[in-house]
């Protein structure tokens, strides 16, 4: 694992399985369509789960998936999956994965070599410069190829963040200069596509309540770390998850019982498009 990868595929598939589960995909999944024979990029396929179990299945026979992610944790996690999945020896040979970080689509050629680029739950992350990473899938595709995808929209996981900034603040944090996401309006992510050249064909914000498997900490011990990492210490790291918690269950921890046990559901809000390469 690079020393700057974050990621932690272990916690990733224990408290986060639902970014990846057939209740939250099939959606995005049945907007992408995939057929036989299809090339397929996944972009931010994660640990793979997505990617071995609905979109390789869709593109045999005589199709290819490529999974593409920035984390080796993950990616080592996906091989294992592979590996250890009932797929056929030869159906594992059209899987191939790639680690690259999503604005560097470019380093990959611009030949045109895919018939779609998918992604889910991974855009989000690609705050940096998202019109790099747009222009970058653009390049990838051939002529009327698609590009259909899932991320985080305006609200998503509203109460939350901000409750992050602010205790953060309380820690002498600009949290401002290490937030890591961009959660766009459908407005704002649309100009990126068209400015890419693509002809979008929709991209809207679907609303989505969540709960969370492993409630609200385990959430944060996944998504958060580069919050997290910006406190000088573990006791100071714990603080804050727990001060955030704290703060928010009132609007996101229900059905408490006599031992203070409850169930946590935040305020999912995706942003869900499809665009042609023209």
């Amino acid at each position: 694992m690079s020393s700057d990868d974050r990621w932690s595929a272990q916690r990733y598939n224990t408290n986060a399985s639902f970014v990846y589960s057939s209740q939250y995909t099939s959606p995005t999944l049945n907007l992408l369509a995939p057929r036989p024979g299809e090339r397929i990029l996944d972009l931010g396929c994660g640990s793979g789960d997505l990617t071995i179990d609905s979109l390789l299945p869709a593109v045999l026979p005589g199709g290819s998936i490529v999974g593409l992610d920035s984390s080796s944790s993950l990616l080592s996690k996906a091989r294992q999956n592979l590996s250890s999945s009932s797929t056929s020896s030869n159906d594992k040979s059209s899987i191939s994965w790639i680690e690259c970080d999503g604005h560097d689509l470019a380093s990959l050629g611009k030949d045109g070599q895919f018939d779609a680029v998918f992604s889910n739950a991974a855009l989000h992350w690609m705050k940096r410069d998202p019109q790099r990473v747009v222009n970058g899938v653009y390049g990838l595709l051939k002529p009327g190829g698609r590009f259909i995808g899932e991320m985080g929209g305006a609200l998503n996981m509203v109460g939350v963040r901000s409750t992050l900034h602010a205790v953060l603040a309380n820690h002498g944090v600009d949290a401002n200069k290490v937030d890591p996401w961009f959660f766009p309006t459908p407005e704002v992510y649309r100009a990126i596509l068209e400015k890419a050249g693509f002809r979008v064909e929709s991209c809207d914000l679907v609303p989505r309540l969540t709960p969370l498997p492993t409630g609200l900490r385990g959430w944060l011990e996944t998504f958060a770390f580069a919050f997290l990492d910006a406190l000088p210490s573990s006791a100071d790291r714990k603080a804050v998850i727990d001060e955030v918690c704290r703060r928010v269950e009132v609007d996101m921890k229900h059905d408490v019982g006599d031992g203070g046990e409850g169930k946590w559901t935040v305020m999912y809000v995706r942003l869900r498009f499809k665009a042609w390469k023209e």
